[in-house]
């Protein structure tokens, strides 16, 4: 592996002519177009030493001179497994090779359940104050069209709704994912094409992981009946966040449209004006009433705004039953001190509770 180490000037002054690293350049370049115009072009490649990010490593190089990019390397060692030093130290050789400042980091993880998200968790505070450090403009992640299509199918188990389905986007803040158009096996092949050393990381193969299970026993099974599902599964996913910002900006509207004031909580509905909404947009208008309310919408559960929409239908159709139908009660979720979500037979909206009790807080 690292006897490929001195050959690696040669990737700028003599670069492979090869079909499939040429075709390979496209989606990259496609990937940098989303970057605002005029803002700077400097990058730092997060690299693990594997495959991925090896050969998006690879791939930024070779137009570097032609995108006026201006790029560094940052590695995270979180630690965690024996081999994790000989990879920090494979990635400074790769880096020093291709005459890129590296910058590496050993990080240390918050305590708690889920590793996984405590690891990316720190892993990304430390790319970003390496991105300060470099004065880069964006942080480059090399996430595939594979890993699409698995956080796809992890959230899909979960019960996720539109925006769980949802495709990451390429440029999310200060973080650029330029090969999602590219599937794991491809990566692999481009970093064996360009001659760039890199890791396999063991825990990959470790299927007490969801993710892990998945693209062993799910993935892998749908590939033998079509070499292209990952693509597909990505463009799927495309397609969810494209909804999903649709759906998002009509509910957006709808909520401003309501503003009688220039202070939220003027936003009110009728029942009538209410149902006569799609259902994916009274969902997205109730989500965005909690926030307003003050809810945390990282602690805001699907279900409370499914139980929210519906209480607005229930109570909807017990005021259309007129005399001698029970009165409905109003419905009232307490989400942040003093502000609540109201639904009754006058509508739906929020407000100010100070002083209020709460017949449903939540």
């Amino acid at each position: 592996m690292l006897d490929r180490l001195p050959r690696l000037s040669a990737l700028r002054s003599n670069p492979p002519r090869n079909p499939t690293i040429g075709a390979s350049l496209g989606p990259v370049r496609g990937a940098l177009s989303a970057l605002a115009e005029g803002s700077g072009r400097s990058l730092l490649v997060a690299c693990s030493g594997g495959a991925d990010s090896v050969a998006t490593l690879g791939l930024l190089v070779l137009l570097e001179r032609s995108e006026g990019l201006t790029l560094s390397v940052g590695h995270v060692d979180h630690g965690l497994r024996p081999e994790s030093a000989d990879e920090a130290e494979l990635v400074r050789a790769l880096a020093e090779g291709l005459g890129l400042p590296c910058f590496v980091e050993r990080a240390e993880l918050a305590r708690g359940p889920g590793l996984p998200a405590r690891a990316r968790a720190a892993r990304r505070g430390a790319l970003e104050a390496m991105a300060e450090q470099a004065g880069a403009d964006a942080i480059v992640l090399a996430h595939t069209a594979t890993d699409q299509a698995e956080t796809m199918l992890m959230h899909a188990t979960r019960g996720a709704g539109l925006v769980g389905l949802a495709a990451m986007p390429v440029l999310d803040g200060p973080w650029l994912r330029p090969v999602l158009d590219l599937t794991r096996m491809q990566t692999r092949e481009l970093a064996e094409l360009l001659e760039l050393p890199f890791v396999d990381d063991p825990t990959n193969e470790d299927r007490e992981q969801l993710r892990t299970w998945l693209r062993h026993e799910v993935l892998r099974p749908l590939r033998a009946t079509n070499p292209r599902v990952e693509v597909l599964m990505a463009g799927l996913a495309r397609e969810a966040r494209d909804a999903q910002e649709a759906v998002e900006v009509w509910a957006m509207r709808e909520v401003d449209s309501r503003r009688t004031s220039l202070e939220p909580g003027s936003e009110s509905w009728t029942l009538d004006e209410f149902d006569a909404l799609p259902r994916a947009i009274r969902m997205r208008v109730m989500r965005r009433l909690c926030e307003l309310a003050g809810a945390d919408l990282s602690r805001l559960h699907r279900r409370t705004v499914a139980a929210m929409e519906q209480a607005c239908v229930d109570v909807s159709e017990a005021t259309r039953a007129g005399r001698g139908a029970p009165r409905p009660a109003p419905r009232r979720w307490q989400l942040h001190p003093g502000r609540e979500v109201i639904v009754d037979k006058n509508g739906v909206r929020y407000q100010s509770t100070a002083g209020l009790g709460s017949d449903d807080a939540r």
